[in-house]
């Protein structure tokens, strides 16, 4: 939960300090913390009686991004579940083995990221979207949108809000105290001593870069010491 809202707060100050009218969430439990985050920050614009009213709940199959899912899958994941399969049937990869998952994340996380990120800045947001039938959405590129909402019959809509606010309710919600590294220290430091910059890997090599580093760390590194969110990688059982 904590993670989740931490990405928050960092969202908005890379946002210019610009906080959404409006946020729209299902009811799982990783929500709670961010919605009361929202309307507290909501709260201090002052302009709604109820700051709640602010949040709009919804089943999260009812979002309307089928063609963003599409696109997604095409291009990324079936390429990394087919590299994940051939690990596993090969034996190198053990779901229940803590040190097989360590591994796995330290290689895979950063690239599969930077994968995500590319995807956002260099296609979804820069493609260019037609008009939609019966929906008042605008035609064009999303970047271009976003920042030059008047050019499409738009307006800035967001609620600015001040550095001091923020850090105001991270303190309170205590998000910032979150240890959001999901290696332990230890691990990381053994992982890193062998493949140093994992941010460099190619997608097409993770696989080669996590068995390498598999046969070359010291196993007793990962009997020692636990990692912090196990459960972080509970998404790499291959299914």
């Amino acid at each position: 939960k904590k993670c989740v809202c931490k990405l928050l707060i960092l969202f908005v100050c890379i946002s210019l300090i610009v906080l959404p009218q409006t946020l729209r969430v299902d009811r799982g439990t990783e929500t709670d913390v961010m919605t009361t985050i929202h309307c507290f920050l909501r709260e201090k614009n002052g302009d709604l009686d109820d700051p709640t009213d602010s949040v709009l709940y919804g089943p999260s199959t009812q979002n309307k991004i089928e063609r963003w899912w599409r696109e997604l899958l095409e291009r990324m994941e079936k390429f990394f579940k087919d590299q994940l399969k051939a690990l596993v049937e090969s034996g190198e990869y053990d779901s229940s083995s803590q040190s097989d998952r360590a591994l796995l994340a330290y290689v895979y996380i950063p690239v599969v990221q930077k994968e995500l990120d590319v995807f956002r800045e260099c296609v979804w947001n820069n493609h260019r979207t037609r008009k939609q039938k019966k929906k008042e959405l605008p035609a064009g590129v999303p970047e271009h949108i976003f920042h030059f909402p008047e050019q499409y019959g738009g307006e800035q809509c967001g609620i600015p809000i001040t550095e001091e606010q923020l850090l105001e309710v991270a303190e309170l919600s205590d998000v910032f105290d979150y240890d959001d590294d999901y290696l332990n220290a230890a691990v990381r430091k053994e992982c890193q001593q062998h493949l140093p910059n994992v941010e460099e890997i190619e997608p097409k090599d993770a696989k080669d870069a996590y068995l390498y580093l598999k046969s070359n760390v010291d196993e007793d590194v990962f009997e020692i010491h636990t990692w912090n969110l196990q459960s972080f990688c509970a998404g790499f059982r291959v299914k």
